[in-house]
């Protein structure tokens, strides 16, 4: 698979090639299905079309959290046997590329076929159409997938996260839900209170439901259980933005700087503020014997 990252008209290409094209996000269940029916033309190369960063991030100028980072999409397309995979920055340049330019780009590129869902737009505010598509390329629009009467879509699954549904976020995702970071510096609370932990810089990723979590984590090709706790920390430390925090079970290990893997397993409880240090501990003692009863 070959991975093409750069400005749109750096990019170039002179196989014909059938694509899909989008944000990716998550690359959930809906996602998938276009890449399979991409796989199913044999007259040509196999490729997908995406951005980076999230359009929203350039277009809102403002933070916008995502269920996967660049890496993470690479890592996920690579699964199949795609030709190739573009990755266009996202700029304003190329946000403002009119109907006709950005069907130019895909012209330029050699794009011959394209697979999209429904309700595809392109080009500046969205302004580009299936029919627009049509007069150029075959194109081959595959229907919404539906879960309970709903459309898979991202934000679907960003709703089951943010009510703490794991189950049915993994159902869409086709893989448990997880995210990537860095350990950094906290406070040193937990170590206080018996249970050391990692502290989770999460930049952009989106974080499901406050509370406490079964996760596994990967630390140096390795993976281990360990309790996790989003939230502000009402009890002890307060912070008036989201925390991650990782008790790995068993683990004695100097891991500062070191990026992390971290697979959301089970939701065990809602974030609690507590009376006083002692009913936080037993309740932490608690949650541990509850995630080491989900790991045998």
């Amino acid at each position: 698979m070959k991975i093409i990252s750069s400005p749109y008209h750096l990019i170039e290409n002179k196989d014909p090639i059938t694509i899909t094209m989008g944000n990716f996000d998550g690359l959930h269940l809906g996602h998938q299905q276009l890449i399979e029916r991409v796989l199913t033309y044999e007259d040509t190369k196999h490729g997908v079309l995406t951005f980076n960063p999230h359009p929203s991030s350039v277009l809102r100028k403002q933070m916008f959290r995502t269920l996967t980072q660049k890496d993470d999409k690479i890592d996920l397309f690579s699964r199949y046997p795609m030709d190739y995979v573009f990755v266009v920055d996202f700029d304003i340049p190329f946000s403002e590329l009119t109907v006709e330019q950005f069907i130019e780009f895909l012209r330029r590129i050699n794009v011959k076929r394209l697979v999209i869902g429904r309700d595809a737009r392109f080009a500046y505010r969205g302004e580009g159409t299936i029919q627009d598509l049509k007069k150029y390329f075959y194109v081959d629009v595959l229907d919404d997938l539906v879960y309970n009467h709903t459309r898979v879509s991202t934000t679907y699954i960003k709703d089951f996260l943010s009510s703490g549904d794991l189950g049915s976020a993994r159902k869409l995702l086709n893989r448990h839900y997880d995210i990537k970071g860095i350990v950094v510096h906290g406070n040193k609370i937990g170590h206080k209170l018996g249970f050391p932990t990692a502290n989770i810089d999460y930049g952009t990723y989106y974080l499901p439901k406050s509370g406490v979590y079964y996760v596994k984590v990967q630390v140096d090709g390795k993976w281990y259980h360990a309790m996790a706790n989003i939230g502000n920390n009402p009890t002890l430390n307060f912070s008036f933005e989201k925390r991650l925090e990782i008790n790995i079970l068993d683990f004695d290990q100097d891991i500062y700087g070191k990026k992390l893997d971290i697979i959301f397993m089970h939701y065990i409880r809602q974030e609690l503020k507590f009376k006083n240090k002692k009913e936080l501990i037993d309740q932490l003692k608690k949650d541990e014997n509850s995630i080491r009863k989900l790991t045998i």
